[in-house]
């Protein structure tokens, strides 16, 4: 899936700590939200799920979406 579009993300963005973490959460409020993954039009490098950017919740652009996610019920 990687590549058809970059990804918005839940999380605001803020720098990563230093030393290794899983799932790190980001802030509860912030300016900035996370998008991943790149698109069509993107370099390869950008086309994965480590590449993090950041852009304001209010941009819009052809080449950025959301995927849809539910959680198994068990």
């Amino acid at each position: 899936m990687h590549g058809n579009v970059y990804e918005w993300c839940f999380d605001w963005f803020v720098e990563y700590a230093e030393g290794a973490v899983t799932d790190p959460l980001g802030p509860k409020e912030g300016v900035s939200r996370v998008d991943r993954g790149g698109c069509w039009g993107s370099f390869a490098s950008f086309c994965r799920a480590a590449f993090r950017s950041r852009l304001e919740p209010s941009y819009r652009s052809y080449d950025l979406g959301f995927r849809p996610a539910c959680v198994p019920s068990r």
